[in-house]
């Protein structure tokens, strides 16, 4: 049985710890790929693309720790209360999953038990074990969903607990890179979608951010190196502050 979740671990006493409620479009063999193809499998609505990649980079570049979800959010959302009806969704952006269709309470309780509560439960025991880190949440965004209008904002955070943080690190992007756009509570709002940060992150009163970046920035080597590199700078700038 595949991992739910895999733990970077810290090399260095940095103040800083990284997750990625997104980052696999893995699918266990024993779902079948709930019954899609394609592009299905490997577009936007499996996966934030790219996201593992700079998390991973940020992580070895401060050698602080970090964990990812090794599962794709198409068979069970960690970033949703698990009594939330979209936990499991039936369609993705005009997609619909057949596997997830009509599930009975056996299906959807053996996907939290094996994927979902070891996801949060190894999440909680590594905060647990850190020193009072700013938190990241990496996660990224489609420039064009099929349902929706083209995006072109560059990277958005998502605000809700921590305005003060988030504002710091607008401000030491803007300092970096004055062209880019950067926008709060965008592409989504932390007051609609937010459960992991505010399960696991605002009632330990972490400092924290939740960072979207726009996929196409980061489905590249190239644009890996330069988005890690110019997120990683703006921490830097935060940490010393």
């Amino acid at each position: 049985m595949s991992e739910p979740f895999h733990i970077i671990p810290a090399t260095s006493k940095a103040p800083l710890f990284l997750f990625g409620d997104h980052a696999s479009k893995h699918i266990p063999a024993r779902y079948d790929n709930l019954g899609l193809s394609g592009d299905d499998l490997t577009r936007h609505i499996a996966w934030d693309i790219g996201s593992e990649t700079v998390l991973r980079a940020i992580c070895a570049r401060f050698g602080c720790g970090g964990i990812v979800a090794g599962f794709s959010r198409l068979l069970i959302d960690p970033n949703r209360s698990n009594r939330m009806e979209s936990l499991i969704p039936d369609s993705s952006d005009g997609t619909s999953i057949p596997g997830n269709q009509n599930l009975d309470a056996a299906a959807r309780a053996e996907r939290i038990e094996t994927l979902y509560t070891p996801y949060h439960t190894a999440l909680s025991q590594q905060l647990n074990q850190q020193a009072s880190p700013l938190v990241v949440s990496v996660h990224s965004f489609t420039p064009k969903p099929n349902l929706g209008e083209a995006r072109s904002l560059d990277i958005g955070l998502l605000v809700k607990h921590d305005e003060g943080t988030a504002q710091d690190f607008k401000d030491a992007l803007y300092r970096l890179a004055p062209k880019l756009s950067v926008g709060i509570n965008e592409p989504y709002s932390a007051y609609d979608l937010n459960h992991t940060v505010d399960f696991h992150i605002a009632p330990r009163a972490l400092p924290h951010l939740a960072i979207e970046i726009r996929q196409d920035h980061i489905n590249h080597d190239e644009g890996v190196t330069r988005y890690a590199k110019l997120i990683g700078d703006a921490l830097k700038q935060l940490m010393e502050s």
